[in-house]
């Protein structure tokens, strides 16, 4: 009999959540079954398991609304861990995608030629109008696909990454870049609202939602990273969220939160 059938899923004892981390391990399909009432049978066809992600929301509520403007704030290549990227064609979505990195920048609307719809702003979201210096990734780098995505105007940010990146240190660079607020923003364009917000900010997130306001803009669809979030910043956010009316779901590094019905569509903000 292992440990973790030999606690009868109690885990009694000294060393409990311990046994639990190593049996959620080491058995996966026991933990599955016996701890979150996962149908064994369901087990072989995890390929065909139902899962809300964005594509399921966007599915959802383009039924009543079918023509979708969507903000991403860090949209960097707007392909590289893009959640959005995949999904333009399937819901003929358009957008206002901003990035502050200008060498990320040029990609992405070379990238986004092909569509139409798209306006691109060069620039990082802050409270005020002004400059600031974003740390960055120096462009000659090598690493993991995802290193050229991590940017932040906090450095430690960046360092956090540095047990999966050898010499992470010596490859951060500084770029002085525009910063703009959503007002200035949202003149810019000429936007009202929005269908959906994406972000990825780089332990950001929580501020960029608060800078939005999303209480007074309210779009349908919200999604964010939050592996970068304090476990307070996270909670306070997903709050927010829920005074707003929105039902959430973990989609691995990210939160994606829902409101529906909603009062409004923002068909018409992408011009």
């Amino acid at each position: 009999m292992s440990f973790c059938e030999e606690d009868h899923f109690g885990f009694g004892g000294c060393g409990g959540a311990s046994a639990a981390f190593q049996c959620a391990q080491l058995r996966p399909d026991w933990f599955e079954t016996h701890f979150r009432g996962t149908p064994r049978g369901m087990l072989n066809y995890r390929s065909a398991e139902l899962k809300l992600d964005l594509d399921f929301a966007l599915s959802h509520y383009r039924i009543e609304h079918p023509d979708v403007c969507y903000l991403q704030i860090g949209a960097f290549d707007g392909i590289q861990g893009d959640p959005v990227y995949p999904l333009i064609v399937r819901h003929s979505l358009r957008g206002i995608l901003v990035e502050p990195q200008k060498d990320a920048f040029a990609r992405l609307k070379e990238n986004y030629a092909k569509f139409s719809g798209f306006r691109f702003i060069n620039a990082a979201i802050a409270a005020h109008d002004g400059e600031s210096i974003l740390y960055r990734i120096k462009p000659e780098a090598k690493g993991p696909a995802w290193l050229h995505q991590i940017a932040s105007f906090d450095r430690e940010v960046i360092l956090r990454h540095a047990q999966m990146v050898p010499n992470l240190e010596s490859m951060i660079e500084t770029e002085k870049v525009r910063c703009m607020s959503f007002a200035t923003l949202f003149d810019e364009v000429g936007l009202q609202t929005v269908d959906m917000l994406q972000v990825d900010a780089e332990g950001f997130d929580a501020e960029i939602l608060r800078l939005f306001d999303v209480a007074k803009r309210a779009p349908a669809i919200v999604r964010f990273e939050h592996k970068h979030l304090s476990t307070a910043d996270h909670a306070d956010t997903l709050a927010m969220l829920v005074r707003g009316g929105y039902r959430f779901a973990v989609c691995g590094s990210d939160t994606l939160a829902y409101r529906y019905p909603l009062a409004h569509s923002s068909s018409d903000c992408c011009g």
